[in-house]
């Protein structure tokens, strides 16, 4: 038995869709400290990432692409998280692809019942004749051995029903089985979109957040390059701290600049998830913020999991229907039992139709097939041992992404406190410094300094707000319950 769905080859390794490429957003480009928890990113389908999954077959994920919706808007388009998540869900390709899955084992199962369900086939034809009614040497013997030509016309009705078939009764069950993975594999689709296109959304936000931190940073310096000249001139300060404050208003300037081009890069692979054209231009509505999670304990999100994770429903119908095709194939060795009719008519004309008819049952045994039914039996059953396999690691994998996500959040939770913590005591210092600058007990080095912790601090606080975010995702994408759930951890409607 072969049963294809794209979407269980992303079911195993659902929970690390978004985790595979990890590209450390927490990182600084000018040795900041980075956040305590690293900062996971979502997969960029500008670098053609392949699946995790061992049992991928695709060059790249489907999940990261799209069809887009039509020609792009010459205005700015608002987008909000949830209208973006919306789009995902009508134009997301891994979505497309799932559905079409669906509906083609929807179709195979109309096969495999076929098969157990009358053929009725009509069939009429008009024939001109000349025939041979003495055949050999009759016309040596002075007998008439031609009669015609001659017309006539026939209209037949053959009918077939298949009384007793064990195996093809089996293969209908396991058809059953497939087309209800494949819709249960659809649904997980859904969460799967929700969560690919809710991050990426959330990687806007973060990138706009730097964007905004370094623009401030930018300001900062230039009004300390401008205060180092004026004390320069006033023979206050050494010449060296106008030149490291010019060093840190280039750098804050190269920062800002690879920070904008960092923005545009995650608006392109918004556009690619969600089905918007790649030169629509749009903004957010929806800013990154920091959201405690919903009151939940462990036991609830397993309790949660267990009962709304359809990608273990889709892997346990598919082993069922492995199952199935075992018996199918043991079923090959008994007879079926068929019946066969055939009516028709034939005459000169239609008006004039002679009626026939035939009808017979028949009984086929199989009694030496060459071990082509052991090798059926054989093959049926090396698939039900794997899907049964595939289903065990699945469960395991369950808990596993549902304790990962939960331990992911609760180490996101103390991040971003301390975060906070530390950028208030990078802007108490910073005030501090400047302080210590105007009564002459500093120099311009120790603002500057005092200016890149509290830039490293920013970046953190942003980096642990985004992974606290993140985190929420995976939990409810560990749960099985991403679009229902979205509203309650990430907030709106």
């Amino acid at each position: 038995m072969k049963t294809s769905f794209p979407t269980r080859i992303f079911l195993p390794a659902a929970s690390l869709l978004l985790l595979a490429a990890a590209a450390a957003m927490a990182q600084s480009t000018s040795g900041y400290p980075v956040n305590s928890i690293p900062t996971p990113r979502p997969l960029d389908p500008a670098t053609n990432s392949t699946n995790p999954s061992a049992a991928a077959t695709q060059s790249q994920n489907p999940y990261l692409g799209s069809v887009p919706e039509g020609p792009a808007d010459p205005a700015v388009r608002p987008i909000s998280l949830f209208q973006a998540v919306q789009m995902a869900l009508r134009s997301n390709l891994g979505l497309i692809d799932s559905q079409q899955q669906n509906a083609a084992q929807r179709a195979a199962k109309v096969r495999a019942l076929s098969a157990l369900l009358p053929h009725l086939d009509a069939s009429a034809s008009q024939h001109y004749a000349m025939v041979d009614t003495v055949p050999g040497g009759g016309r040596e013997l002075g007998l008439p051995n031609l009669v015609g030509p001659l017309s006539y016309q026939t209209l037949d009705l053959d009918l077939r029903q298949s009384v007793f078939d064990a195996s093809a009764n089996e293969r209908l069950h396991g058809a059953s089985e497939e087309a209800d993975a494949a819709a249960m594999s659809t649904l997980d689709s859904r969460n799967i979109v929700v969560l690919a296109a809710a991050s990426a959304y959330i990687t806007i936000a973060a990138s706009e957040s730097r964007v905004h931190a370094d623009q401030a940073q930018l300001d900062l310096a230039k009004a300390l390059e401008d205060l180092m000249r004026h004390r320069v001139e006033q023979g206050v300060s050494p010449q060296i701290d106008l030149i490291r404050a010019k060093v840190a208003d280039r750098t804050a300037e190269q920062r800002l600049g690879l920070a904008q081009i960092q923005l545009e890069k995650d608006k392109l692979a918004l556009t690619r998830i969600i089905g918007l054209p790649i030169e629509q231009q749009f903004t957010l509505t929806t800013p990154l913020s920091y959201k405690d999670a919903p009151n939940f304990d462990l036991k609830t999100m397993l309790d949660a999991a267990q009962a709304n994770r359809r990608d273990v429903k889709a892997a346990a119908a598919t082993a069922e229907a492995a199952r199935a095709e075992v018996k199918a194939a043991n079923a090959q060795r008994l007879p079926t039992v068929s019946v066969d009719a055939h009516f028709g008519g034939t005459g000169i004309t239609l008006a004039r139709l002679d009626s026939t008819y035939d009808v017979g049952g028949s009984i086929h045994m199989p009694i030496f097939t060459g071990g082509a039914i052991a090798s059926d039996v054989g093959a049926a059953k090396a698939t039900l041992a794997r899907r049964n396999a595939e289903v065990a690691d699945l469960e395991a994998r369950v808990q596993y992404d549902v304790r990962s996500a939960f331990l992911d959040l609760q180490g996101a939770q103390r991040s971003v406190l301390v975060a906070q913590q530390n950028l208030d005591l990078a802007t108490e210092g910073l005030k501090e410094a400047k302080d210590r600058l105007e009564v002459g007990l500093s120099n311009g080095l120790e603002v500057m300094e005092a200016q890149q912790t509290i830039a490293g601090a920013e970046d953190n606080y942003i980096s642990s707000v985004y992974a606290h975010n993140l985190a929420k995702l995976m939990l409810i994408r560990s749960t099985g319950t991403a679009e229902k759930d979205l509203p309650a951890y990430a907030g709106g409607n």
